[in-house]
Formats: structure tokens, C-alpha cells, sequence
């Protein structure tokens, strides 16, 4: 919703907005694909993955979500689970039902033009996700994603800063089409040019430039510009 200027009442219409708050425990799914879901999830407090899934039963990780996130706003308009959500760390979810949701958009064209925007900035994000495994070397795409996290959640500050990031090896492989043991050793070549460490969930970015130069990192398509709105207030 940051990425659109909305007025006080749209603001408070949001926040009036009925919802069913929801513990998760770390490494579990709160939606499996294939669920006709009746509600979106708004993630309130720690980091979830939204979770491709062949078949066969191999998944994939193909986004992380953090506080603020609706990983499956889309689902308001196609009801059916086309992934699994799933906590990295133990996570809070508020449960939206989809009628509410569709109502309030009715009836505020600058909410329902701000929940479109968030819908697309998504899709442009799992765009950038396919580029990133399809087409960089195994440490771009580690410091592509890290560079991708950093941005996101607003955490760049100067040439070194560090930021939260709860997941592991197993999870960074996944969410970049590699093996642990490749995983690891991306890694292991990122510490050692000095450009990043991660020690128990934190990533401590040593030198952003170079990090941004390995990752080939280009955040326009993270839509960060200032907050926009085309719909007239009423």
C-alpha cells in the first residue's frame, strides 16, 4: 500500500478491516496449494516464502515476504492456491476474508488501485526472480537476492549496514535453484571478495557497491519511487 497515496478515510477503511490473526510456527505452511483460499494473508511479523511445487513434490522458492507483505492478494480475484505460503521463521498472519477485501475496493477506487499496483509490483518482482536463476552465475544470484532484500525492506544505510534475514543455507538454495553445497560455496566467495557475511540470520553487507556490481543489481523494478495515485478522491 506504500506505493500509493491514499487519503485518511481509505487509510482507516483499511485499518477497520476485520481479520483473524494466525501463529505460525517456523518451517510450516499456513497455505497449501490447491486450497480455495476465502482469505489473503498479511504477513504482520516475520519472514515467509511463497513456495513453487511441481507434482512430484519438489519446491521451490519463488519470493520471500515480510511485515507488511500480502503474498497472495491475487487470490481475492482467482481464489484457488496456485503455491504453498509457508513461515521461514515463526511468523504472525492476519487473515483477510476476500468479500471484505472486494468490498472495500468497490467502494474506494484509491484502495483498489493501490491493492492493483501491489499485485503488479509482485509480478514484476517474480519477472525479475526467473532472470535472476535462468541467467546470473550462482554468487550474482546470491548477491541479487541479497541485494533485492536489503532494498525491500528498507534497510540500505551507507556502504555497510546490516539487516535481518532468518533463513538458511537450505533456504537460500531454493529460493536460487542451486545446491546447498554450491549455496555454500557462493557464499564462502562472497565473504572472502569482502563484500557480505551472514551469522545467525543476519547479513552484514560490507561493501554495497561491490555486492550491487556482483548481483548486475538494478532496483527499478522494485517500483520503489515515491507514493502515486491515479484514482480521483471522492
Amino acid at each position: 500500500m506504500a506505493r500509493t497515496q491514499l487519503t485518511k478515510v481509505e487509510q482507516d477503511a483499511i485499518l477497520s478491516l476485520p481479520g483473524i490473526l494466525q501463529s505460525v510456527e517456523a518451517r510450516s505452511d499456513f497455505v497449501e496449494r490447491g486450497d480455495e483460499q476465502t482469505s489473503a494473508c498479511l504477513v504482520v511479523s516475520g519472514l515467509c516464502a511463497r513456495m513453487g511445487q511441481t507434482i512430484s513434490g519438489g519446491r521451490q522458492i519463488t519470493n520471500f515476504y515480510g511485515a507488511g507483505d500480502i503474498p497472495d492478494l491475487h487470490g481475492v480475484m482467482l481464489p484457488g492456491a496456485t503455491s504453498a505460503l509457508s513461515a521461514i521463521s515463526a511468523a504472525e498472519i492476519l487473515r483477510v476474508r476476500h468479500t471484505d477485501i472486494r468490498a472495500m475496493a468497490f467502494s474506494f477506487p484509491g484502495i483498489g488501485e493501490a491493492l492493483w499496483r501491489h499485485t503488479v509490483s509482485d509480478a514484476a518482482i517474480s519477472a525479475e526472480w526467473i532472470v535472476n536463476v535462468g541467467q546470473r552465475d550462482a554468487r550474482s544470484r546470491l548477491a541479487h537476492l541479497f541485494c533485492e532484500m536489503a532494498v525491500r525492506h528498507d534497510k540500505v544505510s551507507g556502504n555497510a549496514f546490516e539487516f535481518e534475514f532468518p533463513v538458511s543455507q537450505a533456504n537460500l538454495a531454493d529460493a536460487t535453484g542451486m545446491s546447498v553445497v554450491h549455496t555454500n560455496r557462493s557464499l564462502q566467495s562472497l565473504r572472502r571478495a569482502g563484500t557480505l557475511q551472514m551469522r545467525g540470520g543476519i547479513v552484514a553487507v560490507e561493501d554495497w557497491a561491490t555486492l550491487q556490481a556482483t548481483a548486475e543489481f538494478d532496483s527499478a523494478y522494485l517500483n520503489m519511487q515515491p507514493p502515486v495515485r491515479f484514482a480521483a478522491v471522492i
